[in-house]
This record gives structure tokens, sequence and C-alpha cells, in this order.
């Protein structure tokens, strides 16, 4: 049983921008500056027009497509996040598993223990459980803000393009301490995986509830502080943007490529056989190199049913997804792969209708030219064949398992 404490943290006691909570307790017009917006790039964004089928009428939408920034000075203070670290961070998740730190709960293991929107931090030892989820305190975006100080701030904002930056960040660790995807027990991984789904259903409803129509959602871990990680402990994260404004240029691409092939008849993860280049698959998921990289050793990998976002995995599928990425990262590390890497989630934007299949890329830390920041191209020096013959190779050779 969850041990909750007494002890709660009053509104007047946090700290501006903590949880992303700005009331008139932790607000003066000196932090006007440091209120988390979301600008749209003039020159890489453009705005969403639908064509009616039947009238053949052109369709503004109020929301765009293409690059954007979240502008949120807070996170310089975050943990851990000097440049380059002095040294090895502390565990911040060790105090607030012990119940030694505040933190507001979304979920423990899968069950619901608060709101997303709750403005109570809490103290509680949860010791006894596998895995937590919990509101990111030094977050991107707003997620409380006074309606008396909103409509300050919102009157001094000179254009189209930059709008105060609303959602919720998720953070979902496990409490059995492990670095990476290599060294988590597959227990403790399929809790992290199923904590964070769980956690993601509870905010997408509460915020529908609350009027949300248009929700992308952003699952992903960075892994070692060459990826973003400021933390040494493995946890994944979850952007669930709340400004119903559009979507990146990647996922606007996404979007465009499964409604092509929903058109034509057929999903490519559905029908592809990899051309050779399977590394991995076990009875719910498949994993590849992709024929594209982003980088060298970039794999991808899909469940085999066709399913649009990580909450409508089951349960076999969860414990699939943790088979597959623990068998992956082990074979990276063997064939000398960088440990720093990001693990990317991509899933179906809630309130679009799309038939998108879930999938999931794996992505190891690389420096980039200016080719790669000029345009969305990579320019790779391991063919992905190649990488899938590597690392199929290691993973028999080796007997790498997830157990």
């Amino acid at each position: 049983m969850l041990e909750k404490h007494s002890e709660k943290l009053a509104l007047e006691e946090i700290p501006f921008m903590h949880w992303g909570i700005i009331t008139k307790y932790n607000y003066d017009e000196s932090k006007a500056r440091y209120v988390p917006r979301k600008r749209w790039d003039p020159l890489s964004s453009s705005e969403i027009f639908l064509v009616n089928e039947r009238t053949g009428e052109i369709v503004r939408l109020p929301r765009r497509r293409g690059h954007f920034s979240y502008i949120s000075p807070i996170r310089s203070a975050r943990p851990g996040a000097s440049n380059p670290p002095v040294k090895k961070p502390l565990d911040v998740f060790e105090k607030i598993i012990s119940g030694e730190d505040y933190a507001i709960f979304v979920t423990v293991d899968e069950r619901w223990t608060d709101s997303t929107f709750s403005l109570t931090p809490v103290k509680m030892n949860i010791k006894g459980s596998k895995a937590a989820t919990i509101i990111n305190r030094f977050p991107a975006m707003i997620r409380y803000l006074d309606p008396d100080i909103r409509g300050k701030i919102e009157s001094k904002l000179r254009n189209g393009y930059t709008k105060l930056a609303f959602g919720i960040n998720l953070i979902t660790f496990p409490v059995d301490y492990a670095e990476t995807l290599s060294d988590v027990s597959f227990d403790s991984l399929v809790a992290l995986l199923s904590a964070m789904a769980k956690s993601i259903e509870y905010t997408v409803k509460e915020a529908i509830d609350k009027g949300a129509e248009i929700i992308p959602v952003y699952p992903f871990f960075n892994i070692g502080y060459m990826a973003g990680g400021s933390q040494p402990r493995l946890h994944s994260q979850t952007y669930v943007d709340l400004n119903m404004d559009g979507h990146g240029v990647f996922m606007e691409n996404v979007l465009i490529a499964f409604a092509e092939q929903q058109k034509k008849g057929y999903c490519h993860l559905c029908t592809a056989k990899h051309q050779g280049r399977i590394i991995y698959e076990n009875s719910s998921w498949i994993a590849w190199a992709t024929l594209s990289p982003r980088r060298n050793y970039h794999l991808r990998l899909s469940p085999k049913r066709h399913i649009g976002r990580i909450t409508e995995l089951d349960e076999h599928e969860i414990r699939g997804l943790a088979d597959a990425l623990i068998v992956l990262s082990k074979a990276l590390d063997e064939v000398g792969v960088s440990k720093d890497r990001n693990v990317l989630i991509y899933s179906n934007p809630y309130g679009y209708k799309s038939p998108f299949h879930l999938f999931v890329d794996i992505i190891p830390f690389e420096r980039v030219g200016g080719i790669e920041i000029l345009d969305t191209v990579r320019v790779v020096r391991v063919a992905p064949e190649d990488v899938a013959e590597q690392l199929k190779k290691v993973i028999k050779e080796k007997e790498i398992s997830s157990l």
C-alpha cells in the first residue's frame, strides 16, 4: 500500500514555474520574459487548409504546421543542466521515491493517483511500487496560469507567430535504479511503459474534459548527457501540447505519408518486408534498420497490429516492446555505438483522423554537419543493410535476451 504523507506544499509556497504553475504568489512583472512561449518560424511554417471534397471549398483551420520552438528559460535551472555537467548529477528521483521530496504523482504503476492539473505537490513513499509518472518540475510549458496574469502577458505579445505555451510535461521512471535500456530489468521496463501509457491516457481524457480538441503527444527517452539527459536514472518524458495550434514538420510529413498510403490501399508498416534489414522480431513487434537513416545505426520498430497510439497497446504488446528495446540496446552496445541515444515514440495526435501506424525510432547521438542543419537531410556512413547484418549477427552470437 502506498504511504501518502500528510505533508503537502501550499500553493503560495510553489516557486515560479515549478510544475508549470504561475500564480499571484510567485509572479511579478520582472518574470514576464520567463513565461514559456511557443513560437512558429515565419519562414518554415504555414497555415493548414483543407479542401471540402463535396463542394471544393477551401477551409482554413486555426492551426499551423512546420518548425516551432518552446521558449522556456526556467529549464536552465533544472538539476544537472550545467554544460557540461561538473560531475554526475544527483539522482533527484531517489528522494521522490522515498517520500522525502515533493512531487505531483499522476500514476503509480498503472494506478491513477492525482489529476494532471493538480496544484498540490505531496510527499509519498512509493518504494513498494515498480514505476511512477510525475509532473515535470521544470517543464517547457505552462500547466496553470492565473487568469488575471494571463491577460496582462498576452496583451504584450506582438505578432501572430508567438503565443503562451500551454501543456503537460510528464516524467515516468522505474523505482529500481537503472541508467540505460541495457541495464534495466525487463519487469521494470514493462512497468515504466505501462505507467507511461496510462498517464497519457488519463492526461488526454482530462484535457478533453477541459475543452481540448487537438492534442499532439510526444513520448520519448533521452538516454545520456549528449542525448539531452540531465538525470542519470533511466526515465521517459511525454510532452502533451495543449496549445491546439498545430504540429511540427516531421509529424506533418508522417501524416501526409500515411494518408497517401491509405488512398493507394495499403499501410507501409503493415506490408513492408524491409528488404533484408530486419534485425529482431518477437510475437508482437518487428525492428529493422531504417531505409533512410537520420543517424548511423538508426533503428525503427513497429507493432505488428495496426494501431495508432501507445495508449492502444495491450499488455502483450507492451511486454513485446520492452523486450525489443532491451535486445536492441544491448546489440548496439556490443557493436560500439554511442550509449547516448534518443528513443522517439511516434503516435497519432489526439483529435486527428489519420490511418497512423504507431512506430518507434532509436537514434544514437552523433555530431551533425551544415547540410544536416540546413535541411531535413542526413549523411550517414554505414549502410542500413550493413547495420542489420551486424546487429543480427551479434544478437545471435552473444545470445542477447531481454531476460
